[in-house]
């Protein structure tokens, strides 16, 4: 019965740990959300899908996003990590 009882925890810790979103998962679908208002990352990730988003470094880059920093030298850094890392 003790058995059955720490299957049953770890099963709900599991669902618990997928359902609730990390603060690293809730910034990085803000920052999608942000840029996917600019036409030049709409234009990136159409060029590189389906590879786009699921690559680790894009993903790292894209949480690393705020609205302070430089724009054009983030598109820039965006870009060559696409071309590095997708092709």
């Amino acid at each position: 019965m003790e058995i059955l009882w720490s299957i049953i925890v770890d099963i709900v810790s599991f669902f618990l740990e997928a359902l609730i979103p990390s603060k690293k998962k809730r910034r990085y679908k803000k920052n999608v959300r942000l840029l996917k208002k600019q036409s030049w990352f709409r234009e990136l990730a159409k060029q590189y899908s389906p590879m786009f988003y699921s690559t680790q470094s894009i993903r790292a880059k894209i949480i690393d996003y705020n609205e302070d920093v430089d724009l054009q030298e983030y598109k820039q850094k965006l870009e060559k990590l696409a071309k590095r890392d997708i092709g």
